[in-house]
């Protein structure tokens, strides 16, 4: 492979320049000692002269057209197959510069915005206003927001999920990549490629599974509280059973009974997540207060964990209690669930300047570093299919994770493989405690 090939440039035309270079040398050195001995008479020779440079500017002009031409039959070949491509592909695409002129977009970004052939707007903020785009909440996008323009200053953008109206009026979800197109190495951008995906046919499989996922839910509640209320009745009718295997068979319906309703709930909530419905009821309490009596129930979970807590004093927030509980048992569960030999829990509540910050430390088996990235995704089982698969749904963290963006905080960890887990959240101090506090 040559090096040009190697480097990504185009091939240097040396032969054809080469070859001209001899050829035109040696016609300049010899062509005139060949007349001189051939042509008698100054007359004569003089017009042989011009003639001569007429065949020379002749002979040039034919080198430099065939060369032209080749080039240009292979730029127009590269042109199509360019063409071809952008009109082959079946997500939107646009090439906007850095003054946000929409330089080209192919026939699909037509197809999705509902335009016809030569009616693409001009730049991107006409694109803005004449399809109305949003963020998914529906809060108007800035400039300084938008993909192509991040993109136009060295970031990259994947898929941001936006909603337009499109020229038939119908409410479009779309995803949005857009990259910078680099020319060199410290060379600020000049244009950028974005590339929009229509997801409302997705959105709307979605709505349907979360409409019967909740739907589900709700059903099921009513057997599995049946089945626990008969298994309650039995054990009273007869204590302990008419025999030993009776007594462990009414205690096993009603724990089985109580984990089929968590599962229950946990799919129940997912659902109000996703259809808009999950309301929070926020009071201002002591933080520490919480932890202290959710590390009291979960003591009796596990015999072989002890689990400490570690705080300075009170904390207060303004927030939703029995979603916090929620939040910090399912961190306890899984360091209980994932630290099969036992050991050490730890629970600490400090502040970060205006920030309360709770975090659970497990001594356990902790996430492979390969599937650490999907953890908060919606039924995503980090130890699926692993020796250490303590099965679930794959809700909880995905949950908790959506509970404290309704909170405006955030959920993260730090996890190596055998090492344990350190989960963490975070959320705003109630306004006079932030305030006392700086």
């Amino acid at each position: 492979m040559s090096t040009a090939a190697k480097t990504g440039r185009p091939p240097t035309p040396w032969r054809p320049v080469a070859v001209y270079t001899v050829v035109a040398g040696l016609w300049i050195m010899l062509s005139d000692v060949l007349l001189a001995g051939v042509v008698r008479g100054v007359g004569a020779f003089a017009h042989m002269q011009i003639l001569k440079g007429w065949l020379f500017v002749a002979a040039t002009s034919a080198l430099l057209y065939a060369l032209i031409r080749r080039d240009t039959a292979a730029l127009r070949e590269s042109e199509a197959r360019h063409r071809t491509s952008l009109e082959s592909m079946a997500d939107a695409l646009f090439l906007i510069d850095s003054r946000g002129k929409i330089v080209e977009a192919n026939r699909a970004s037509l197809k999705l915005l509902g335009l016809n052939v030569g009616r693409t707007p001009a730049d991107v903020r006409q694109l803005i206003e004449l399809f109305d785009i949003r963020h998914p909440d529906g809060s108007r996008v800035t400039w300084e927001e938008l993909p192509s323009q991040r993109a136009l200053y060295g970031q990259t953008v994947r898929e941001e999920e936006y909603q337009l109206r499109c020229m038939s009026g119908e409410l479009l979800h779309i995803s949005v990549t857009a990259s910078p197109v680099v020319m060199g190495e410290g060379v600020r951008p000049e244009l950028a490629v974005v590339v929009m995906r229509d997801l409302t046919e997705l959105k709307r499989l979605e709505r349907m599974r979360d409409e019967f996922l909740s739907t589900a839910a709700h059903e099921l509640k009513t057997p599995i509280t049946s089945i626990k209320g008969y298994a309650q009745l039995l054990n009273r009718w007869a204590p302990g059973g008419h025999e030993p295997r009776e007594g462990k068979a009414f205690q096993v319906l009603n724990r089985q009974s109580d984990r089929l309703n968590e599962l229950v709930q946990e799919l129940l909530e997912v659902s109000r997540l996703q259809l808009g419905r999950l309301n929070l009821r926020r009071q201002r309490f002591d933080l520490c207060e919480l932890v202290d009596e959710v590390l009291e129930r979960m003591r009796g979970v596990s015999a072989q964990h002890r689990l400490v807590f570690e705080h300075d004093g009170p904390v207060t927030v303004d927030a939703d209690w029995d979603r916090l509980d929620q939040v910090l048992s399912n961190l306890l569960d899984n360091a209980i669930k994932f630290s099969p030999d036992g050991g050490i829990i730890q629970v600490s509540v400090t502040t970060r300047d205006a920030t309360a910050v709770v975090s659970v430390r497990d001594q356990g088996m902790g996430i492979p570093q390969e599937r650490q990235g999907q953890l908060f995704e919606r039924f995503y089982r980090a130890h699926e299919g692993l020796a250490s698969d303590r099965g679930g749904m794959g809700i909880g963290l995905h949950l908790s994770e959506q509970l404290m963006q309704r909170h405006g905080g955030r959920l993260w960890f730090e996890s190596e493989e055998g090492k344990g887990s350190t989960f963490s959240f975070s959320l705003a101090l109630a306004e006079e405690e932030a305030d006392a506090r700086h």
